[in-house]
This record gives C-alpha cells, sequence and structure tokens, in this order.
C-alpha cells in the first residue's frame, strides 16, 4: 500500500460505524489494517442485510473494505496471547466497545502498552472514558439529544429530530475525526511513545454546535428557515419534485417580479403557487437566471445518478466491479483505491497469524481445534 500511513499497523477491534469506520479510512490512507472479530461475536453489521439479504450488507461492506479479517476469542486467555502477539508487532488498535470492556478482557492501554510501549490505542466512545455519564449506553438518538443536536433539528413546534440508524451523525462524526487523531499520533510518536486517544462522540457532536452554544441557543428547531436569508425552504414543482430555496435580503425585489404573476399575497407564498405551475428544470433554471441559491432535492437514488458528473470520490468500485463507499478527499499523485472488499468472517486469520505472529500450520490447527480463533473454511 501506498499514502501517507504506509508502514503501520492496525488492529481494529471497531464494530458498526464508529470504530470500523475509522479504521476503513486508515486503511484508505495506506494503513495494514487488520478486522478482529470474535468467533462468537461478529461485527453486528454483517447482520444488518442488503437487497441481496443477510449475506450482502452494504454497511459492512462500506466501512470494511480494504480490510484483512481475521477471528480470535479474546475473552480466552489462549485466544488474549495470541491477540497480544499480534499487538507486539502493530501500532495501533482501535476500539469502540462499552467503556470497562477492554479492561475484563486484559487488553487495555496499561496492558498493550506493557507488550507494545509505542503503541496507540484509540478509544470511541459515547461518552469517552471519563465524566458522570462514562458507563451509560447510548445509541446515535440519545447522543444526539444529549449534545444539543437533536433539539436543533426539526420544524417549528415539532418534535426533536434525530438523523437515525442509517446515517448515525456522530458516529459518522466521530470517525473522521479518529482517523486524524491516529494520523498525528503516528506521524508524531513515530514508534517513540505511544498514546491513549479517547474520543467521545457526543463531545465531538457538541463541537460542531459550538457556535449556537456561544450563542445562547434556545433549542427550538426553525425547519428549514434561516435568519440569514429573507427567504429559505423548499417547494414543489409541477412535476412533484421539491425545490431548495435560498434567497438573500437584496433579492426580494428581483424575486418579488419573477412571481408577480402568482395573485396577492406573501412573497411565500406567492413563491409556492408560482414554482406549483412550473417543471422543476424550468423553476432551477429560472432561479438561477437572476442569482438564486435553488435545486432539486434528490434522494440516494438520484444522487448516485451524478457520479462521474457531479461528484466523483464519495463512492468507489472494488475490483470486483461491485460498489463501496469511496473517501471524503482524494491525492492527485497517490490517489486512494478500493484494492480489496470486506472480508469474510476468519478469512485472513491463519496467513496472518502465520505471517505476523509467526505460528507454525500445526499451532494455527490446534488453536482452530480448541476455538481460539475462527478461520474460512478451506
Amino acid at each position: 500500500m501506498t499514502g501517507p500511513l504506509a508502514g503501520c499497523r492496525v488492529l481494529d477491534l471497531g464494530i458498526i460505524t464508529a470504530g470500523a469506520a475509522t479504521s476503513a479510512m486508515l486503511a484508505d490512507l495506506g494503513a495494514d489494517v487488520i478486522k478482529v472479530e470474535s468467533p462468537g461475536y461478529h461485527d453486528p453489521f454483517r447482520r444488518w442485510s442488503g437487497p441481496g439479504g443477510a449475506d450482502d450488507s452494504p454497511f459492512f461492506r462500506f466501512t470494511n473494505r480494504n480490510k484483512q479479517g481475521i477471528g480470535i476469542d479474546i475473552k480466552r486467555p489462549e485466544g488474549r496471547a495470541v491477540f497480544m502477539r499480534l499487538v507486539a508487532r502493530s501500532d495501533v488498535v482501535v476500539e469502540n466497545f462499552r467503556r470497562g470492556v477492554l479492561a475484563k478482557l486484559g487488553i487495555d492501554y496499561p496492558q498493550l502498552r506493557a507488550v507494545r510501549p509505542s503503541i496507540i490505542l484509540a478509544s470511541l466512545s459515547s461518552h469517552g472514558e471519563f465524566g458522570p455519564d462514562a458507563d451509560r449506553v447510548s445509541f446515535g438518538t440519545t447522543l444526539e439529544a444529549m449534545s444539543g443536536l437533536a433539539a436543533e433539528t426539526g420544524y417549528v413546534g415539532g418534535t426533536p429530530t434525530v438523523s437515525g440508524r442509517d446515517l448515525n451523525y456522530p458516529d459518522q462524526v466521530v470517525a473522521i475525526f479518529a482517523a486524524g487523531m491516529v494520523i498525528t499520533a503516528w506521524h508524531a510518536a513515530q514508534g517513540r511513545q505511544g498514546v491513549h486517544l479517547d474520543l467521545s462522540q457526543r463531545e465531538l457532536t457538541s463541537f460542531l454546535l459550538g457556535e449556537r452554544f456561544v450563542q445562547g441557543a434556545s433549542g427550538r428547531p426553525r425547519g428549514n428557515a434561516d435568519p440569514l436569508y429573507a427567504l429559505q425552504d423548499c417547494y414543489a414543482s409541477r412535476d412533484n419534485v421539491w425545490i431548495a430555496v435560498s434567497v438573500e435580503q437584496r433579492q426580494l425585489p428581483m424575486l418579488a417580479g419573477l412571481v408577480a404573476d402568482s395573485a396577492i399575497g406573501r412573497i411565500q407564498d406567492r413563491l409556492e403557487r408560482w414554482m406549483a405551475t412550473r417543471t422543476a428544470e424550468e423553476a432551477v433554471e429560472a432561479l438561477a437566471a437572476l442569482g438564486m441559491a435553488s435545486a432539486p432535492v434528490r434522494d440516494g437514488k438520484e444522487a448516485a445518478q451524478g457520479r462521474g458528473v457531479s461528484w466523483w470520490e464519495a463512492v468507489g468500485t472494488l475490483p470486483d466491479g461491485s460498489l463501496a463507499k469511496g473517501f471524503p478527499f482524494q491525492f492527485e499523485d497517490e490517489p486512494m483505491q478500493l484494492t480489496r472488499p470486506a472480508p469474510s468472517i476468519g478469512q485472513d486469520t491463519a496467513q496472518v497469524l502465520q505471517d505476523l505472529g509467526g505460528y507454525t500450520p500445526q499451532e494455527i490447527s490446534a488453536l482452530r481445534k480448541d476455538g481460539v480463533i475462527e478461520c474460512a473454511d478451506a
């Protein structure tokens, strides 16, 4: 692999989005990422089925491409010994278990550092390692509620709104920040000093709302409206396409002239009636001609049709031709690539244990027979 993390080895204990997406980004940047699952507990994303059924989970494919996959029962002393042997030859461990789980497994930061003093442990959690809520169970919904985000989202007079599990905003946010922190730590340490990175999903979500806190925001949602614009909302066109429109104060006279034939009333009502008599294409072209920001509201299928025309990197293609989540940015000289699909269960266990752990085929066979490791069928 090439890229800024070439030569960096990552043991990925991450599950769902937060941990697994962090490691996927590290893999994109050139790190050698080894996804570690337990024979008794696979990444739940494997079960979030897609169009093809239980074995076709886009969530798992998107957050685990470019990785190798192994199975180790770390709850057992023999499995923990196997894992620690891999730690001794790795640079980074990524995890997003519930707080306290690593200590119970005997693989918390002090234990990892005893084996590999330069190890970087990236811990992604709902509320961070410390504080009154550290042990509290949370999901995306409760994190958005506690961070202040849900109170800012929705319509006037409506209930707080959360992004839902298919987006899970706090997970997406922490994965980007965590990858950046790992990159910084790895380049700064250069194998000389380890560090435990403590990343709170709630705190990062709140950070992105910092301006609202400083303003003393009341937490009352405004819907699509924005006080910086004279008019901002979505309107339905004649062909039943929603159009997002933002109009600056200085543009109101021009808008009034454009919708003058739509009867008397508030400018918002006149624009709504005007929009209902035109197709989406006609409406957007007319508004754009006056320099007003407007665009059709696209669903996922429609947005995907813009690949290679309106956007390029958000979705990529694997060697087998299937699609997977792409990249939030790209390098010109050495572009990031999707080189391998998400691993099947235990796909690379034997090879990794032999090449990295120094285990013999006989030892690997014995570990598999005892249920300490999980290997893919030959």
